[in-house]
């Protein structure tokens, strides 16, 4: 390289070229030349304890070795072409190399020494076994060269690895070069990230009721259908040996065939009919049928045998059964039109077409089908998305009094006394409030469903267990502590203004808002009580007993209900034997509550909001409490949420942002221009927040500090989609008019939308820093294949970490321990964090009854549990 670059040799070959050539080889050169001269300094002054691993551990473990030779070897296959291609053009450069091969002493070409740096690796690996091998155990070299060992090890079998990637890509490149020269009508078709499937030969069918012999090229990331035309006379069948090839090129030598491009269609706008796979399933079911026959007639057959009377009639008749039932079965494994067809939707921005295909047999097309789901499984994975969530069951909760409809849930903090996670699901119809108790112990199931109080419940809230506080002058001081137990909530009340009820409420219930513990600002109790702190109504039950101190350490559960009260419970009670251990009455219905920063918010209908705090014993002050007025009778506080220690109010169309320090409003704006729209839910994720106004189809992205608005995202187009397969246009017709979003929750960076059509859709989360975020940052929404067939009611999510104990008193990321316990938190610190790691996440919704979407055909039971309310729970 050196003399290439000289003024000797000037002019033989472009100073690019030999820069593309010889591409990180002096990087290269001077990591060994650091280790060398390292290995130098060590052997001039040796001495029998002196140790050589550390030098190769120090040399060969940093991060840009790695790099520089992951670069060299992505760039070696470009070397080599550029080195053929210099010697081809300039004449003066191909008697340069054989003059230096000549000159080497090993008479080693240029292709043979750029390979070398690669080959360098794996005999310093030789080297240290050799060294270990004459090393002895206590002598103090010898760890480091066992290190050092694994080390180099590691860095070949990576090389190795990057080196193997490298040609593999190579090959397919090339492979789709070939393809590209055989198809006509092709262009742009090799693209570093595209990989070729497979090619298959099939029928599509046409008007008029032709068909016409189509090839399909199926490739990572695009589909290509075109034409074939047989250059032979003789037009045969396409047998099984080309209608799908695993060759390293798809045409063989005798193809003689030519390819005229149709249509190119992108994967990520193609889909598998649900039509087809209920009508597979239909052929499969009737096969395994006709399968179950013969084996019951082989049965009699065998039974047949071991008769001792006369019996070669019975096996005539059994023997001529089963031929026809054999026959019939083979006759549909063959030619069933199910079998071998596949029906798929391609979506574009103007319209949704069909594309049927018909492929020469059963095998074929299932292959074919395997092959473009996992193709579209990489395609999510590899863009940053995440597969569909998997349904985990629908549980029905059988009404007890008509009715009775869900509107919001929570799950409990810490476990219960049997040590069982739960989950408490309201249920109301406006007379009665109920709560189902929902088990998470192993398998997902309802224990009970207990009425506790006689007026609808509209807000549920999880409130962490007491903390202990060090009084420091005017501030509370609140240690950090460890995510203890393994449970993290976020609740969202849902639409009800079409039930047309009275001071209905919309609950946004964030447990998971105040992640960071930050210092409390307190009020002195010597300086007086505010002119707006005023005497309630608190009701405590059992007034004759006093307070036990272990009830003020533990969890509670807050609800509010339509009449004004709040009733607080335990959380790890069980509701059917337990009452309420306070009950707060208040003027107005319950539209709200939130716990932030040591403090409880409740939103009531005539506008006010209300601020618990508590004692210094660790209790709830429920006597005495802070009024805001932010809102009116006729547009109160309908949603709070707690973003970045400010608690966003939502009254009508405005956002209000609070100050929980002081009390006070520090800004507000507008979420839409129409006052008649009303904010329904609030959702924050990262440094944005998810807003959905009622009643409307469009949720907003607004900037969690700027409060400027990013983006738009309406979600008809989607639930049109998924409505497109029900069997009755007047449903669809009716749901498509009425739709709006009826509740968020964001979770494992996807943000979850359920709507009064009972579809829910999932929307991966971008994560930004700074700056707009833009559509194009954003994934497609996704519809999930089972919803509701009424509204989506809530939905919540429940975090577990399974086989963890944890502490009953529901000692997670809301309760704090004194200074006393950091010693044991840093104790259980690796636990803690190991189950963190592994901790798994179920996602609830609650609705009116219950739809597969992906279940199209008739059936008797359609329309049975309509009116049932149904839990649907997925694994995320």
């Amino acid at each position: 390289m050196l003399n290439l670059k000289s003024t000797d040799y000037n002019g033989v070959v472009e100073e690019g070229i030999v820069d593309e050539i010889f591409f990180q080889i002096p990087e290269i050169l001077c990591i060994h030349e650091i280790f060398l001269e390292g290995l130098q300094l060590r052997c001039c002054n040796w001495d029998v304890k002196f140790t050589v691993g550390d030098l190769f551990v120090e040399a060969f473990t940093k991060p840009n070795v790695i790099e520089t030779y992951t670069a060299f070897i992505n760039n070696w296959k470009c070397a080599k072409d550029a080195t053929k291609i210099a010697t081809q053009a300039k004449p003066a450069f191909a008697r340069f190399l054989e003059h230096m091969s000549r000159e080497h002493k090993g008479k080693l070409t240029l292709d043979a020494l750029l390979i070398m740096p690669v080959q360098r690796i794996p005999r310093y690996e030789l080297l240290l076994k050799e060294l270990l091998k004459h090393t002895h155990m206590e002598h103090p070299d010898h760890c480091l060269l066992v290190q050092a060992q694994k080390e180099i090890h590691d860095l070949a079998v990576q090389i190795n690895r990057i080196e193997r990637e490298a040609y593999q890509i190579e090959q397919m490149q090339q492979r789709l070069r070939d393809i590209e020269q055989h198809i006509d009508g092709v262009v742009d078709l090799c693209q570093p990230e595209r990989s070729f499937i497979r090619h298959d030969v099939v029928t599509i069918p046409g008007g008029l009721g032709t068909k016409k012999e189509r090839c399909l090229f199926l490739f990572s990331d695009i589909l290509l259908i075109t034409s074939i035309k047989r250059k032979s006379t003789a037009i045969r069948k396409p047998s099984s040996a080309n209608t799908s090839s695993s060759a390293p090129i798809p045409f063989g030598a005798s193809d003689t065939n030519k390819y005229k491009l149709l249509t190119r269609i992108s994967l990520e706008t193609m889909e598998i009919s649900k039509t087809t796979e209920i009508n597979l399933k239909r052929a499969m079911r009737d096969i395994a049928t006709l399968e179950e026959d013969v084996h019951i007639l082989n049965q009699i057959k065998e039974l047949a045998s071991r008769l001792s009377s006369h019996h070669q009639t019975l096996d005539d008749v059994v023997k001529d059964l089963t031929n026809g039932v054999s026959k019939q079965m083979l006759e549909k494994q063959n030619s069933d039109y199910a079998l071998i067809s596949l029906e798929m939707t391609i979506t574009s921005e103007e319209r949704i077409e069909n594309l049927t295909v018909v492929f020469p047999s059963p095998e074929r097309r299932a292959v074919w089908s395997a092959a473009f789901h996992e193709a579209k499984h990489k395609i999510a994975v590899s863009s940053g998305r995440k597969p569909p969530p998997n349904l985990r069951g629908a549980i029905p909760i059988r009404k007890t009094r008509a009715g009775l409809q869900f509107t919001c849930a929570a799950a409990t903090l810490g476990l219960n006394q049997e040590g069982v996670r739960e989950v408490w699901v309201c249920n109301s119809d406006g007379y009665v409030g109920q709560v189902c108790v929902l088990s998470l112990l192993s398998e997902p199931t309802v224990m009970s469903c207990n009425g506790v109080c006689n007026a609808r419940i509209l807000a549920i809230a999880s409130v962490p267990a007491t903390c202990t506080m060090v009084y420091d002058r005017s501030r509370w001081k609140v240690p950090i502590t460890e995510n203890a137990a393994g449970v993290s909530i976020e609740v969202q009340k849902v639409d009800e203004q079409s039930e047309n009820l009275p001071n209905n409420g919309n609950i946004q219930l964030d447990s998971d808002s105040s992640e960071e513990e930050e210092e409390t600002e307190c009020i002195d109790d010597d300086k007086g009580k505010d002119e707006n702190r005023k005497r309630g109504n608190s009701l405590p039950k059992d007034d004759s007993h006093e307070k036990d101190d272990m009830d003020d350490k533990l969890p509670t559960m807050w609800l509010g209900t339509e009449d004004g009260c709040i009733h607080v419970y335990n959380g790890y009670d069980n509701i059917r034997t337990k009452k309420n251990k306070i009950k707060i009455q208040h003027t107005a219905s319950i539209l709200c509550i939130v716990y932030l920063d040591n403090q409880v918010f409740v939103s009531i209908a005539n506008g006010e909001i209300y601020v618990y705090r508590k004692e210094i014993s660790g209790g709830w002050c429920t006597t005495e409490y802070e009024k805001i007025v932010l809102g009116t009778i006729s547009s109160p506080v309908r949603v709070m949420l707690a973003v970045t220690g400010k608690l966003w109010c939502g009254c009508q169309n405005v956002i209000y942002i609070l100050n929980t320090g002081t009390l006070q409003v520090e800004d507000s704006f507008e979420v839409c221009n129409d006052t008649a729209q009303c904010i329904l839910s609030m959702v924050t994720s990262s440094i944005g927040v998810w807003v959905a106004v009622t009643p409307s189809a469009i949720i907003r992205l607004f900037h969690a500090t700027s409060y400027d608005p990013i983006l738009d995202v309406n979600v008809a187009p989607t639930v049109a989609k998924i409505l497109s397969v029900v069997t009755d246009d007047i449903i669809k017709q009716h749901k498509s008019a009425c739709l709006r979003v009826t509740a968020l929750l964001a979770c494992k960076d996807l943000l979850w939308i359920g709507t009064s059509a009972g579809v829910i859709l999932t929307l991966p989360l971008a994560r930004f820093v700074n700056g707009p975020l833009s559509e194009e940052d954003l994934s497609t929404l996704i519809g999930l294949s089972h919803g509701h067939t009424g509204h989506v009611r809530f939905l919540t999510s429940v975090e577990m970490n399974p086989g963890v104990t944890v502490d009953p008193a529901g000692g997670n990321k809301y309760s704090f321990r004194s200074a006393k316990s950091k010693e044991s938190a840093s104790g259980r610190r690796a636990s803690t964090t190991a189950s963190a790691a592994s901790s798994k996440v179920l996602v609830i919704s609650g609705g009116d009854g219950y739809e597969d979407f992906q279940d199209i055909g008739p059936d008797d039971d359609t329309g049975h549990d309509d009116s049932t309310n149904h839990l649907l729970l997925w694994n995320v």
